[in-house]
Parts: structure tokens; C-alpha cells; sequence
């Protein structure tokens, strides 16, 4: 979770997606984040955070990734952010006219906003402020009536600029309060408890994919145990489940290899079974994300070059992103789950670039591999 940097994290993430929705305009409104009395004649859209708000559903709960099983202390500060979008625009051109221009940056970050309302851990328009994240970023268009508006701009003392109300859920500052231990034991008493069976505990990474295996931990007798992941209709022909390779790590702890690398993208259903003589006795089941990766390769290209790269959990699909900048779906050649072709991006600036993709709606890892030349 993040800590005090964390609205500034959601402020650049913000701008983030309004910078990138301005690139392909001319003239390009700049994108600021700031106070709504600021004075110029500048075109520009303006981020302006106008209040902060505790979330409902996260108030005062245990730390949503812990949970009472660990002492990491007070509960986070769960917080919700209303911001206004403002467009200001530039100076009088010869017609008369200066607000087109600022309304078509506009409708293009709004357009953005649509798109990317939800923001998965991964992404490249995250800023790094504003993660880990304890669930995707929402981003709601959340209109402002009339007197609202006339409230916020009367109160700055300056003219009604077009506006937009957005907010974003869910920002968690971490607390400052330590875990206080309890006192020691004094008496030892002892109760029998039923036992359930075997029973999922942490799983990490809980973005899986083929080249990491999961390190899993289970509560409850762990005999001998079975590991399969469900087969989704989009994955290659195969059995029900796909059994899985476990090595144990641990009294409780597992090493568990996800594959193949073929699998599909997507979220999909990993069981557990302990078995009593060769038959199923008891099981458990828990929800696993495969997410599309970059595996290679790792060496120069030119811009505007085709390049050929390995994958694992691809998908027909599939869109890439260079240095968070996505490669047109022409130039984008999905050949199989465990390759994809592209033609670098001639503006491509030439240096160590970054490679990610995105299939099934889900983003996978950022691949800092690649060169360009």
C-alpha cells in the first residue's frame, strides 16, 4: 500500500492519461495540476483536487492484504478523491475565437477516462506513487450541479472555465501506529478444533504466469496434495484440469510451476485436494490471474523494424505497448500465445525501452529488454 506520496501518485496518474490523450492533437493544450485561480493565457487543461473523503467500504477495516494474520498495526487510511477537470483556453486567435480548441483537449482526456476507468496494478499510465495497489483504481465521471460549480468558482474569485467532476477510489496511506504485542501466555490451555481439511493461505505472486512459479501457503493437515488449474474454453486442447508440478517448500509451503505457457489470459479457478489413499478427500479452491508476458528477447532493434519476441499466456488479442505507448493494431502480429511480432514505432526514441502487453483485459509485467537502435 502506499503511503503519503499516495495522492500525489493518483495526481500524476491523472496526468498521465491526459498527457497521453493529447499527443495526437495540434495545437496541444498542456496539462497541469493545480489551483483553479491560477492566472494565464495559457492552453491548458487543469487537474484541481477539491476534496478528500473517507471510503466507505474500507473505513477502519484491517489491512485488506493481511488481514488480523499479521502485526502490521492500525488499519490504513481508505480515502476517496474528488477532482474537477478544468479547460482553460489560450489567447484570442485573429477569428475570435480561443475555447474550440480547449474543448477538443477536452473531450479527448474524457474520451481517455472512459477507456482506462479502471486501472489494474501494471498499467502504464500508473504512476508509481500511487501503488502497490490494494484494488484496481476506479476513476467515476461524477457530475457537479449548477450551484456547485458556481460555489467553487465564485469562492477563487474567477470566471466559470468549463468543467468536469471526476472521482477516484480507493487511495490507502499506510498508518504510522505499530502493533502493540499482547501480554505473554500464562496458562497453557488447549482446544480441539475440527479440522477442515487443507485450506489456501497467501499466494504470491498473485499475478501469475508460466516462468514464476507460485509460492503457496497452506493451513491444515498437508498430506499428500494434488495442484490443477481449470481449463478456460480460450485455452489449447487439454484435459479439464490442468495438473500442476508442486514442490514443497516447506512444512506448509509450496512451489507450485504454472503451465503451459500457452494458457489463455485471464482469471481462472486453482484447486488443491488432498487425497487419502489415492482418492480425493478434501480440496480447496481459490481465484489465480494469468497475466500475458514479455520473455525475450533481450537485444538492439532499429525503430520502424520488425521485431519478434517471446510470450507466454498471449491472446489473439493481444495489444503491446512500448514505453507505455501503444504499437497501432496494424503493426501488431499475434502469431501464437508464445510469440508476437510488431513493427517498432518509427518515433520510437532510441535507447533501453520497455515492452508490456495487455490481452483479455488484463496487463501483464513491464519486459525492460529491448534497445532500440
Amino acid at each position: 500500500m502506499a503511503g503519503i506520496r499516495a495522492i500525489e501518485g493518483v495526481d500524476n496518474t491523472l496526468a498521465n492519461i491526459a498527457t497521453a490523450a493529447m499527443l495526437p492533437l495540434n495545437p496541444r493544450p498542456a496539462i497541469t495540476v493545480g489551483p483553479l485561480d491560477r492566472v494565464d493565457d495559457t492552453l491548458r487543461l487543469n487537474w484541481f483536487l477539491y476534496s478528500v473523503g473517507p471510503n466507505p467500504a474500507f473505513r477502519n477495516m484491517e489491512p485488506p492484504q493481511t488481514g488480523t494474520r499479521t502485526a502490521r498495526g492500525a488499519p490504513p487510511l481508505a480515502l476517496e478523491l474528488d477532482y474537477v477537470l478544468t479547460a482553460h483556453p489560450g489567447t484570442l486567435t485573429a477569428a475570435g475565437e480561443e475555447a474550440q480548441f480547449a474543448h477538443r483537449g477536452l473531450v479527448a482526456v474524457m474520451q481517455a477516462l472512459h477507456d482506462l476507468a479502471i486501472i489494474v496494478e501494471g498499467s502504464p499510465v500508473l504512476a508509481p506513487e500511487a501503488g502497490p495497489l490494494v484494488e484496481p483504481l476506479r476513476i467515476t465521471h461524477a457530475p457537479l450541479d449548477l450551484d456547485g460549480l458556481s460555489k467553487l468558482w465564485t469562492s477563487v474569485s474567477q470566471p466559470l472555465r468549463t468543467t468536469v467532476g471526476y472521482r477516484v477510489s480507493l487511495a490507502i496511506v499506510d498508518s504510522t501506529n505499530g502493533f502493540v504485542p499482547g501480554p505473554p501466555v500464562r496458562e497453557r490451555r488447549f482446544a480441539v478444533v475440527p479440522s477442515m481439511g487443507v485450506r489456501f493461505g497467501a499466494i504470491s505472486p498473485a499475478r501469475a504466469r508460466a516462468s514464476v512459479p507460485l509460492d503457496v501457503e497452506l493451513t491444515g493437515p498437508a498430506g499428500h496434495l494434488t495442484f490443477t488449474l481449470r481449463r478456460e474454453p480460450s485455452d489449447p486442447a487439454g484435459p479439464e484440469e490442468w495438473p500442476l508440478t508442486a514442490t514443497r517448500a516447506g512444512a506448509n509451503r509450496f512451489s507450485v510451476q504454472i503451465a503451459p505457457a500457452t494458457l489463455a489470459p485471464g482469471t481462472r479457478q486453482l484447486t488443491v485436494t488432498g487425497l487419502v489413499e489415492g482418492l480425493p478427500a478434501v480440496s480447496d479452491r481459490t481465484a489465480l490471474t494469468l497475466v500475458p508476458a514479455v520473455t525475450g528477447p533481450a537485444g538492439p532493434v532499429a525503430a520502424g523494424a520488425n521485431l519478434s519476441f517471446a510470450t507466454e499466456h498471449a491472446a489473439p488479442d493481444v495489444e503491446v505497448f512500448v514505453d507505455g505507448v501503444a504499437v497501432p493494431a496494424d503493426d501488431v502480429n499475434f502469431v501464437s500465445a508464445t510469440q508476437v511480432d510488431i513493427v517498432v514505432p518509427a518515433t520510437t526514441s532510441i535507447g533501453p525501452r520497455s515492452l508490456m502487453l495487455r490481452a483479455a483485459h488484463t496487463a501483464g509485467p513491464v519486459f525492460d529488454g529491448v534497445v532500440v537502435t
